[in-house]
Order: structure tokens, then C-alpha cells, then sequence
């Protein structure tokens, strides 16, 4: 009798760039893509890959860090430049 498991068809399927939590490793990560049955996540902040299996992956829990612009830092951590408003351009006088 074999052990291992069947891949149940109505299994969760992620949508490209969506957060996912690998239950077997616990950690969470954006689903990329789904090559030879493995699904590739990305770890959020960057860094290498790794493949899960299918009936591994769940939406992963929302956290307070989901929040689109946390206090206090906004703009920088998304990586944009906030805008500075330009100095008035001085023409220079010439006199003859």
C-alpha cells in the first residue's frame, strides 16, 4: 500500500504576485509560477527562490504589515523619492 499522498484537484491555485504561506516551511512569500506540478515562491524581501508543493500552499494570514503606507516611513519603503518642491528659478542681471 503506498503512503503518499493524492493531489486533491479542487487544491488552492495562486494567482501570479499573490502572498502565499508554505505550510511545510512556515514561511510566506509571492507566488511566481507553477513549472513541472512544484509552485515557485519568492521570499518578500528578495532572495532565492524555492518550489512547495501544490497542497503545501494557503493564502497567507494578512498582518498589521500589510498595511499600504505604515506610519512613519511611507514613501521611503516603497522606494520612492518623495517630491521636493523646486527653488525659484534667480535670473541674473547683466549690466553693460
Amino acid at each position: 500500500m503506498s503512503t503518499r499522498r493524492q493531489h486533491n484537484a479542487t487544491s488552492y491555485r495562486p494567482h501570479v504576485g499573490e502572498r502565499v504561506l508554505d505550510r511545510r516551511t512556515g514561511r510566506t512569500g509571492i507566488y511566481m509560477d507553477t513549472i513541472g506540478g512544484e509552485h515557485y515562491i519568492r521570499p518578500e524581501g528578495g532572495g532565492r527562490e524555492w518550489t512547495a508543493d501544490p497542497g503545501h500552499l494557503t493564502p497567507a494570514p494578512t498582518t498589521d504589515d500589510d498595511d499600504p503606507e505604515p506610519t512613519g516611513f511611507g514613501h521611503r519603503e516603497a522606494g520612492q523619492v518623495p517630491s521636493v518642491p523646486a527653488k525659484p528659478r534667480q535670473t541674473a542681471t547683466i549690466r553693460v
